[in-house]
């Protein structure tokens, strides 16, 4: 099923509008986020979307069915010199972030009609294939346990240690997944496409 799917970067307002409009619906209305106004990413509600401080700097993915945006998910590099997780833990040793190539994958959707669908796992390939093509090294931060699950079946390394909630009210704690090598990027690839062939 993955073939009716197309993933392209987003560029245009009124795309970029509709993925935060689908964030808005997936995190606020359907996960129940509660957010703290002073969280360190500025993360807010502006009209029906879901924002924050480094829209200005993210390149956002969109994957399509029919021509209709059903999810996304973005790379994100500094904010002010930092990634999302330094405002979160100030105090941790994040050192291992400090390689000039990474990248952050994030705020990842997708309409609930498509889980299973194999279109997360081609907006996957999408994104780190542009990574591989410019010299980046993605990681990300999730507290779903079927996407944890995805991320190791794909052979994308889990940082020890690096187990945190967002919120003290989060029900669930977030874990670092971290490709930190050409070779390993080449490796959590090949896994993508066997998936996405096999769907």
């Amino acid at each position: 099923m993955t073939s009716s799917f197309e993933v392209r970067i987003l560029k245009n307002p009124e795309e970029l509008g509709h993925y935060r409009r689908l964030l808005f619906d997936a995190y606020i209305h359907e996960a129940g986020w509660k957010l703290n106004p002073a969280n360190p990413s500025g993360i807010r509600i502006s009209g029906h979307e879901l924002r924050d401080d480094r829209d200005g700097i993210a390149i956002c993915f969109g994957v399509f069915h029919e021509d209709r945006l059903i999810g996304g998910a973005r790379i994100c590099g500094r904010h002010q010199g930092q990634f999302e997780i330094h405002g979160y833990q100030p105090h941790w040793d994040l050192s291992f972030l400090d390689a000039p190539n990474l990248i952050e994958a994030s705020r990842a959707v997708l309409r609930s009609e498509f889980r299973g669908s194999g279109a997360f796992t081609l907006l996957v390939l999408h994104m780190f294939e542009f990574c591989e093509n410019n010299q980046l090294s993605p990681f990300t931060l999730t507290s779903d346990p079927s996407v944890m699950r995805f991320y190791q079946r794909i052979g994308m390394p889990a940082v020890e240690g690096c187990r945190f909630k967002f919120e003290p009210e989060d029900p669930a704690e977030a874990q670092l997944f971290l490709v930190d090598s050409r070779g390993m990027l080449d490796a959590v690839l090949k896994h993508l496409e066997q998936l996405t062939r096999t769907r």
